[in-house]
Protein backbone atom coordinates (compact mmCIF):
# COMPACT_ATOMS: atom_id res chain seq x y z
CA UNK A 1 0.00 0.00 0.00
CA UNK A 2 1.35 3.43 -0.98
CA UNK A 3 1.60 6.32 1.44
CA UNK A 4 -1.15 8.06 -0.53
CA UNK A 5 -3.50 5.12 0.02
CA UNK A 6 -2.57 4.62 3.67
CA UNK A 7 -3.66 8.11 4.73
CA UNK A 8 -6.69 8.30 2.40
CA UNK A 9 -10.24 7.30 3.21
CA UNK A 10 -11.77 4.90 0.67
CA UNK A 11 -15.45 5.40 -0.09
CA UNK A 12 -17.93 4.15 -2.68
CA UNK A 13 -19.64 6.78 -4.83
CA UNK A 14 -21.88 5.93 -7.80
CA UNK A 15 -20.45 2.41 -7.79
CA UNK A 16 -16.87 3.72 -8.00
CA UNK A 17 -14.04 3.57 -5.47
CA UNK A 18 -12.78 7.04 -4.55
CA UNK A 19 -9.89 7.88 -2.23
CA UNK A 20 -10.32 11.05 -0.16
CA UNK A 21 -6.89 12.43 0.76
CA UNK A 22 -6.17 14.72 3.75
CA UNK A 23 -4.68 17.34 1.45
CA UNK A 24 -8.14 17.84 -0.06
CA UNK A 25 -7.88 15.87 -3.30
CA UNK A 26 -9.81 12.86 -4.58
CA UNK A 27 -8.19 10.00 -6.51
CA UNK A 28 -10.23 7.74 -8.79
CA UNK A 29 -8.05 4.63 -9.09
CA UNK A 30 -10.00 2.96 -11.90
CA UNK A 31 -9.36 5.91 -14.22
CA UNK A 32 -6.05 7.08 -12.67
CA UNK A 33 -7.52 10.59 -12.23
CA UNK A 34 -6.65 12.99 -9.41
CA UNK A 35 -9.22 15.72 -8.74
CA UNK A 36 -8.49 19.03 -6.99
CA UNK A 37 -10.43 22.27 -6.74
CA UNK A 38 -9.83 25.95 -6.04
CA UNK A 39 -6.05 26.10 -6.25
CA UNK A 40 -6.02 29.91 -6.60
CA UNK A 41 -2.39 30.24 -7.66
CA UNK A 42 -1.23 33.83 -8.00
CA UNK A 43 -3.46 35.10 -5.20
CA UNK A 44 -0.58 36.61 -3.24
CA UNK A 45 0.55 38.50 -6.37
CA UNK A 46 -2.96 39.91 -6.80
CA UNK A 47 -2.98 41.07 -3.18
CA UNK A 48 0.43 42.64 -3.67
CA UNK A 49 -0.82 44.65 -6.64
CA UNK A 50 -3.63 45.91 -4.41
CA UNK A 51 -1.11 47.19 -1.87
CA UNK A 52 -1.47 44.28 0.57
CA UNK A 53 1.96 42.68 1.07
CA UNK A 54 1.87 38.87 1.28
CA UNK A 55 4.98 36.65 1.57
CA UNK A 56 6.06 35.19 -1.77
CA UNK A 57 6.35 31.54 -2.70
CA UNK A 58 2.86 30.46 -1.66
CA UNK A 59 1.76 29.62 -5.19
CA UNK A 60 4.96 27.75 -5.96
CA UNK A 61 4.56 25.64 -2.81
CA UNK A 62 0.92 24.94 -3.72
CA UNK A 63 1.89 23.72 -7.19
CA UNK A 64 4.70 21.52 -5.88
CA UNK A 65 2.26 19.89 -3.44
CA UNK A 66 -0.31 19.31 -6.18
CA UNK A 67 2.07 17.69 -8.64
CA UNK A 68 3.70 15.64 -5.86
CA UNK A 69 0.30 14.22 -4.94
CA UNK A 70 -0.37 13.33 -8.58
CA UNK A 71 2.91 11.43 -8.71
CA UNK A 72 2.32 9.75 -5.35
CA UNK A 73 -1.14 8.60 -6.39
CA UNK A 74 0.04 7.32 -9.76
CA UNK A 75 -2.33 9.64 -11.61
CA UNK A 76 -2.31 9.87 -15.38
CA UNK A 77 -4.69 12.83 -15.41
CA UNK A 78 -4.86 15.76 -13.03
CA UNK A 79 -8.22 17.52 -13.34
CA UNK A 80 -8.78 20.79 -11.49
CA UNK A 81 -12.42 21.63 -10.85
CA UNK A 82 -12.18 25.35 -11.41
CA UNK A 83 -10.35 28.39 -10.06
CA UNK A 84 -6.90 27.12 -10.88
CA UNK A 85 -5.73 30.74 -10.82
CA UNK A 86 -6.97 33.58 -8.66
CA UNK A 87 -6.80 36.24 -11.37
CA UNK A 88 -5.22 36.78 -14.76
CA UNK A 89 -1.48 36.83 -14.01
CA UNK A 90 1.20 39.21 -15.15
CA UNK A 91 3.85 37.49 -17.27
CA UNK A 92 6.43 38.29 -14.58
CA UNK A 93 4.73 36.30 -11.81
CA UNK A 94 7.13 33.68 -10.50
CA UNK A 95 4.65 30.81 -10.31
CA UNK A 96 4.30 30.72 -14.10
CA UNK A 97 7.89 29.50 -14.50
CA UNK A 98 7.42 27.02 -11.67
CA UNK A 99 4.32 25.63 -13.38
CA UNK A 100 6.29 25.08 -16.60
CA UNK A 101 9.09 23.40 -14.66
CA UNK A 102 6.63 21.02 -13.01
CA UNK A 103 4.96 20.22 -16.32
CA UNK A 104 8.39 19.31 -17.67
CA UNK A 105 9.14 17.15 -14.63
CA UNK A 106 5.74 15.40 -14.66
CA UNK A 107 5.30 15.10 -18.41
CA UNK A 108 3.44 11.79 -17.96
CA UNK A 109 0.52 13.57 -16.25
CA UNK A 110 -2.08 15.33 -18.42
CA UNK A 111 -3.28 18.48 -16.65
CA UNK A 112 -6.81 19.77 -17.35
CA UNK A 113 -8.90 22.55 -15.84
CA UNK A 114 -12.68 22.90 -15.87
CA UNK A 115 -12.75 26.70 -15.91
CA UNK A 116 -14.13 28.45 -12.84
CA UNK A 117 -15.24 32.02 -12.28
CA UNK A 118 -11.66 33.14 -11.51
CA UNK A 119 -10.18 31.48 -14.61
CA UNK A 120 -10.52 34.37 -17.01
CA UNK A 121 -9.73 33.79 -20.69
CA UNK A 122 -6.96 36.38 -20.60
CA UNK A 123 -5.30 34.41 -17.82
CA UNK A 124 -5.72 31.11 -19.61
CA UNK A 125 -3.78 32.46 -22.57
CA UNK A 126 -0.93 33.63 -20.32
CA UNK A 127 -0.04 30.34 -18.64
CA UNK A 128 1.69 27.30 -20.15
CA UNK A 129 -0.20 26.00 -23.20
CA UNK A 130 0.14 22.41 -22.02
CA UNK A 131 -2.75 23.04 -19.63
CA UNK A 132 -5.96 21.84 -21.32
CA UNK A 133 -8.97 24.05 -20.60
CA UNK A 134 -12.63 23.00 -20.57
CA UNK A 135 -14.88 26.05 -20.68
CA UNK A 136 -17.99 24.06 -19.78
CA UNK A 137 -18.62 20.88 -17.80
CA UNK A 138 -16.74 17.68 -18.58
CA UNK A 139 -18.45 14.28 -18.42
CA UNK A 140 -16.50 11.21 -17.33
CA UNK A 141 -19.21 8.62 -16.67
CA UNK A 142 -20.66 8.36 -14.04
CA UNK A 143 -19.36 11.80 -13.03
CA UNK A 144 -19.94 15.30 -14.36
CA UNK A 145 -17.05 17.64 -13.61
CA UNK A 146 -17.98 21.26 -12.89
CA UNK A 147 -16.84 24.21 -10.85
CA UNK A 148 -20.07 25.17 -9.09
CA UNK A 149 -22.36 22.75 -7.20
CA UNK A 150 -25.72 21.75 -8.61
CA UNK A 151 -27.76 18.87 -9.92
CA UNK A 152 -26.98 17.63 -13.44
CA UNK A 153 -29.08 15.10 -15.35
CA UNK A 154 -25.93 13.73 -17.03
CA UNK A 155 -24.50 12.32 -13.81
CA UNK A 156 -23.22 12.87 -10.29
CA UNK A 157 -21.35 16.16 -10.05
CA UNK A 158 -17.83 16.60 -8.66
CA UNK A 159 -17.12 20.29 -8.06
CA UNK A 160 -15.55 23.01 -5.94
CA UNK A 161 -16.25 26.75 -5.59
CA UNK A 162 -17.66 26.65 -2.05
CA UNK A 163 -14.41 25.94 -0.10
CA UNK A 164 -16.36 23.67 2.29
CA UNK A 165 -15.48 23.31 5.96
CA UNK A 166 -17.17 21.80 9.01
CA UNK A 167 -17.23 22.75 12.66
CA UNK A 168 -17.47 20.28 15.53
CA UNK A 169 -18.75 21.89 18.70
CA UNK A 170 -17.91 20.47 22.10
CA UNK A 171 -19.35 23.43 23.98
CA UNK A 172 -20.15 27.08 23.39
CA UNK A 173 -16.48 27.98 23.70
CA UNK A 174 -14.79 24.84 22.39
CA UNK A 175 -15.01 23.87 18.73
CA UNK A 176 -12.91 22.54 15.88
CA UNK A 177 -13.20 23.77 12.31
CA UNK A 178 -11.41 22.09 9.40
CA UNK A 179 -11.75 21.87 5.62
CA UNK A 180 -14.09 19.06 4.59
CA UNK A 181 -15.43 17.04 1.68
CA UNK A 182 -19.19 17.60 1.37
CA UNK A 183 -21.26 14.87 -0.34
CA UNK A 184 -24.94 15.36 -1.16
CA UNK A 185 -27.26 13.11 -3.16
CA UNK A 186 -26.52 15.08 -6.35
CA UNK A 187 -22.96 16.35 -6.00
CA UNK A 188 -19.73 16.27 -4.01
CA UNK A 189 -17.78 19.45 -3.20
CA UNK A 190 -14.04 19.27 -2.70
CA UNK A 191 -12.29 21.54 -0.18
CA UNK A 192 -10.09 24.30 -1.57
CA UNK A 193 -6.62 23.01 -2.35
CA UNK A 194 -4.81 26.35 -2.43
CA UNK A 195 -2.49 27.14 0.47
CA UNK A 196 -3.84 30.70 0.57
CA UNK A 197 -7.59 30.04 0.78
CA UNK A 198 -10.22 29.99 3.50
CA UNK A 199 -13.19 27.76 4.21
CA UNK A 200 -16.92 28.20 4.84
CA UNK A 201 -18.94 25.95 7.13
CA UNK A 202 -21.47 24.45 4.74
CA UNK A 203 -25.24 24.33 5.04
CA UNK A 204 -25.46 20.54 5.05
CA UNK A 205 -28.67 18.54 5.18
CA UNK A 206 -28.19 16.39 8.27
CA UNK A 207 -30.59 13.70 7.06
CA UNK A 208 -29.06 13.16 3.60
CA UNK A 209 -25.52 14.53 3.31
CA UNK A 210 -22.13 13.16 4.32
CA UNK A 211 -19.26 15.24 5.70
CA UNK A 212 -15.64 14.08 5.75
CA UNK A 213 -13.39 16.29 7.86
CA UNK A 214 -9.69 16.62 7.09
CA UNK A 215 -6.98 16.03 9.69
CA UNK A 216 -3.21 16.26 9.41
CA UNK A 217 -2.84 12.70 8.14
CA UNK A 218 -6.37 11.37 7.88
CA UNK A 219 -9.90 11.95 6.65
CA UNK A 220 -12.75 11.14 9.03
CA UNK A 221 -16.46 10.82 8.33
CA UNK A 222 -18.47 12.98 10.72
CA UNK A 223 -21.40 11.28 12.47
CA UNK A 224 -24.26 13.65 11.67
CA UNK A 225 -27.43 13.75 13.76
CA UNK A 226 -29.88 12.02 11.40
CA UNK A 227 -32.75 12.40 13.83
CA UNK A 228 -33.14 16.14 13.18
CA UNK A 229 -34.02 17.28 9.64
CA UNK A 230 -32.84 20.84 10.20
CA UNK A 231 -29.67 21.95 8.49
CA UNK A 232 -26.35 22.86 10.09
CA UNK A 233 -26.19 26.63 10.29
CA UNK A 234 -23.32 28.61 8.83
CA UNK A 235 -20.88 30.14 11.31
Amino acid sequence: MSNFESCSLAIQCQGQLLLLHPQGVIFWPEQHILFAADVHVGKEHRFGRAGIPIPGGISEATLVSLFSLAEEAGAKRLIILGDFMHSAPLSSESWLAELSRLLDKHANVAVEVVAGNHDKLSGQSTIDSRIAWHQTSLTTDPFVLKHEPGKDDKGFVLCGHVHPAWRLKQSRRASLKTPAFWFTKDYAVLPAFGHFTGGVVVDANLTEDSIYMIGDNSVVKVPLDRTHPKRQTRT
